[in-house]
Parts: C-alpha cells; sequence; structure tokens
C-alpha cells in the first residue's frame, strides 16, 4: 500500500470539496425530509455515517503511518 497516495487524497482540497459536498447534500435531505420520511433520513444519516468512516480510515492510514516514521527516528 502506497501511503504517499493516500496522503495525497486526504490532503487534496478538491477530495475535501466533495465529501463536504456529499456530506452537506445528505444532511439537506434529512433537513428537507417530510415527518413520515424516517427511512429517507436513515438512508441519509447511514451514509454521512460512511462517508465519515472512509474519511477516517484514510487519515489513520496515513496518521500510522507518520507514527511509525517518528518511531524509528527515535530508535
Amino acid at each position: 500500500m502506497n501511503t504517499q497516495n493516500i496522503k495525497n487524497i486526504v490532503n487534496d482540497d478538491d477530495f475535501k470539496l466533495v465529501m463536504q459536498g456529499m456530506i452537506d447534500g445528505h444532511i439537506q435531505t434529512i433537513i428537507n425530509s417530510n415527518d413520515s420520511e424516517v427511512e429517507v433520513r436513515e438512508k441519509a444519516y447511514h451514509r454521512i455515517a460512511a462517508i465519515k468512516e472512509l474519511i477516517g480510515s484514510l487519515e489513520a492510514i496515513v496518521a500510522s503511518e507518520t507514527i511509525d516514521e517518528n518511531r524509528f527516528k527515535i530508535l
């Protein structure tokens, strides 16, 4: 796995804008749903959670690489 590529993705402003746009779109779905549209809100919530999980996983890979790099500098 090339963590530098993942780091580039995580730090890419366009990637951040697209992810935030997707989250914002799902938030608007929740906000604009009718009271009876429970399933619509649940789907939007799960999609937001999935996007955040994806971003978190990518950030964790980058962070673990940084930790490993610093560990070798200390030793």
